[in-house]
């Protein structure tokens, strides 16, 4: 058979073997090659990296390191992984050494001369597969470049693949959706397939299961942009040749499409080697006895492979429950800190939507309670002059045991413990506790108590107090989401007691200017509190919510505070004032509205001050405000204010009656009052006396004194 005409390309020969190393140096030189000789695979790999040869061809068995040992580094150094090897073995090769050698990168085998049993060297055979290696470049060339079809349905990613693909050689085609995939596979010739997972009309991997069935030796690498093992796992398993993240990284997806190429590619080889191998000649009948021999020589190496197969069966068998238990860890992990995190935000949303300390404590334990089960639970906030502990909420806490922990200092026993330490407690045996184990018999046998501070800066504010039906063990992490718990519970408490000084310290300055007020004239003593009572009283009757009716309670005491600047001959004059006065007099809402302007309350309460002496026909004062513009608030306190001064004594005139002043509150209606608040104001439950001596005592008890 004729052959190319060599060129002087450089062959190295790695061979131990002496004879067989001059035999195939003859073959070669004769041809017009030249040799170079290496006698094991050290010197073997030293030579191709520093003398870099057009092609090697090494013996498997070899000293210091065998030649599968050399192909595989050989094919891992960037330097040499591009020189084809031929690998050369005894006379018949088995499967498996073949398959290893083409795994391991070898383009080819041929079979040595074994002059014992008086075989030649396959001159032909090497030298066919020498002009053709040498010469692959050329054949290369001539071949058509891989056909790839890209099935992804964001055109956008599609358009940025064909992009990378076609300088790298590849001829792409894309389809949109599954279905269309497969009509496309079916009609056309394509190399490999980049598959995208998440698709309209038919999913990645129902796509893939279709293709492995009718396209076997079709190249399959999956896409996503939701990656996890459990996805990598389940795409690999169903026959997937690898497995991409989107976003792509530099020099993907080219790369893995050549890799899964390259390996198709040698599975064909094999596939092509081992049936050319089962298609060879009977041997003669003198070799019969040496056949029969080589023949139970292959059955032992074939049970050997076998066996191998079984064990790394077993490791793969062993590595995918590995995989799933770790992706079950990992999932249970993610679900448990998602708890987590939602507890912990349940918590830090109420703590800052509301200044109700009860139901802030009350959501944290529901909370406590989803993470760890409690029968029993409650919340204590320390009294800060008495040092005492204060329930602040509970779920089926024994009544007896929150009247001990009520009258019994917050220095004893564990709670004691964790106020001066600000540490968590477990305690795993109540009944063996001398103060706590009588009040939880009744729970169970054993119970157990977990005990957790709520923290501001380094003081301890308050306790967590939980009960369980037995003893409880808790990791590491839930004591960490406990004290995280705590220190947001000690924030709000500690906000809601400046919360508290505030409004009592803002209530206190209300009282003491309504006080001097009414300090400067004998006859409205104490009208302030009435107006104030008969507006609550009004703004309830209506169903108005508790900010408002607290508005319209502290515009009562504040409404004629801007009297302090009426001259006293005005103010305190015995009879009818002259227009210039009643001018005069008619400032004073505009001036309590400029003496609060720089205050800190409330600007509906400045407001409705503001507007108190508006009439609902528009003839009022100071803006002339008619109807709905005047505020709510202010149209209450108007009649509110214009009952008290007529059922009050004045210097110049006698008290009216109460039936005389409501007669003369209906007979102005739509006029100077509105009609919705006067029948408020006409339903109230109960006498006025009443409604007085109820603010009063409302009064007292929210500033104070």
């Amino acid at each position: 058979m004729d052959f190319p005409a060599a060129m002087g390309e450089k062959i190295l020969i790695v061979d131990d073997d002496q004879n067989h190393v001059l035999l195939l140096k003859k073959r070669l030189q004769a041809a017009g090659y030249q040799t170079m000789v290496a006698s094991d695979g050290v010197e073997g790999l030293s030579q191709a990296v520093h003398q870099r040869p057009d092609l090697i061809i090494t013996d498997v068995l070899l000293p210091r390191m065998n030649g599968f040992q050399l192909a595989e580094r050989l094919k891992s150094n960037p330097e040499t992984e591009n020189i084809p090897i031929i690998m050369m073995s005894s006379v018949y090769v088995t499967d498996e050494d073949m398959q290893r050698g083409f795994e391991l990168g070898a383009e080819t085998y041929v079979a040595k001369a074994d002059l014992a049993l008086r075989k030649p060297l396959q001159e032909e055979e090497l030298l066919k597969a020498t002009a053709l290696l040498l010469g692959k470049a050329e054949a290369a060339d001539a071949h058509p470049p891989s056909r790839v079809l890209v099935v992804e349905d964001d055109a956008g990613a599609a358009r940025l693949i064909r992009k990378r693909l076609l300088p790298e050689s590849f001829q792409v085609d894309t389809a949109p959706d599954g279905e269309e995939a497969l009509a496309k596979i079916a009609a056309n010739s394509f190399d490999a397939v980049l598959l995208d997972i998440k698709l309209p009309r038919l999913g990645g991997l129902d796509v893939l299961e279709q293709v492995r069935d009718s396209h076997p030796g079709l190249a399959v690498v999956m896409m996503t942009a939701y990656g996890s093992e459990s996805i990598a796992a389940e795409a690999l398993r169903r026959g997937a040749d690898d497995y991409l993240i989107k976003p792509l990284e530099n020099g993907e997806p080219a790369q893995t499409l050549r890799i899964a190429l390259e390996k198709k590619r040698r599975r064909r080889e094999l596939a092509e080697t081992g049936s050319r191998l089962r298609g060879l000649s009977v041997p003669e009948e003198e070799n019969k006895k040496r056949l029969i021999e080589e023949l139970r020589a292959s059955g032992i190496a074939l049970m050997d492979q076998y066996n191998r197969l079984l064990k790394a069966e077993e490791k793969n068998r062993e590595y995918a429950e590995q995989l799933e238990h770790m992706v079950d860890e990992r999932t249970r992990d993610l679900q448990r800190r998602t708890r987590d995190l939602s507890i912990l935000h349940a918590v830090l949303t109420a703590g800052t939507r509301s200044h109700d300390l009860a139901g802030v404590l009350q959501t944290a334990l529901e909370q406590i309670d989803k993470m760890i089960p409690m029968e029993a639970s409650a919340a204590f906030i320390v009294e800060q002059e008495t040092r005492r502990l204060r329930l602040g909420a509970q779920k089926d806490m024994p009544a007896d045991f929150l009247r001990w922990v009520s009258r019994t200092s917050g220095g004893e026993g564990v709670f004691g413990q964790v106020l001066r330490t600000g540490r968590d407690q477990l305690v795993t045996d109540l009944t063996r506790d001398i103060h706590l184990g009588s009040f939880f018999t009744t729970v169970t046998d054993v119970p157990s108590m977990i005990v957790f501070p709520m923290t501001a800066a380094t003081e301890v504010v308050g306790l967590v107090v939980g009960i369980f039906p037995r003893e409880q063990k808790l990791d590491g992490g839930v004591w960490r989401l406990l004290d995280s718990i705590g220190v947001e519970l000690g924030v709000v408490v500690e906000n809601v007691r400046l919360y508290e000084n505030l409004t009592q310290a803002y209530l206190s300055t209300i009282r003491a200017l309504a006080e001097a007020v009414d300090a400067k004239d004998a006859y409205t003593r104490g009208h302030s509190d009435k107006v104030s009572a008969y507006a609550v009283a009004i703004a309830r009757h209506m169903q108005l919510d508790s900010e408002t009716v607290q508005n319209i309670r502290d515009s009562g005491y504040l409404h004629d505070i801007g009297k302090i600047g009426t001259p006293d001959a005005v103010l305190l004059k015995k009879g009818v004032l002259t227009f210039e006065e009643m001018s005069t007099m008619k400032l004073h809402p505009d001036t309590s509205h400029k003496i609060l302007e720089q205050a800190r309350i409330p600007a509906e309460v400045k407001d409705i001050i503001r507007h108190h002496h508006e009439r609902f026909d528009g003839g009022g004062y100071p803006d002339g405000l008619a109807g709905e513009e005047i505020p709510l608030g202010s149209r209450i306190l108007s009649v509110a204010d214009a009952f008290d001064a007529m059922t009050s004594e004045r210097p110049y005139r006698l008290p009216f009656s109460q039936a005389e002043a409501i007669a003369e509150l209906k007979r102005c209606v739509g006029e100077q009052f509105d009609p919705e608040v006067v029948e408020a104001f006409l339903g109230l439950a109960g006498d006025l006396g009443t409604i007085q001596a109820e603010a009063a005592q409302d009064l007292k008890s929210n500033i104070g004194h």
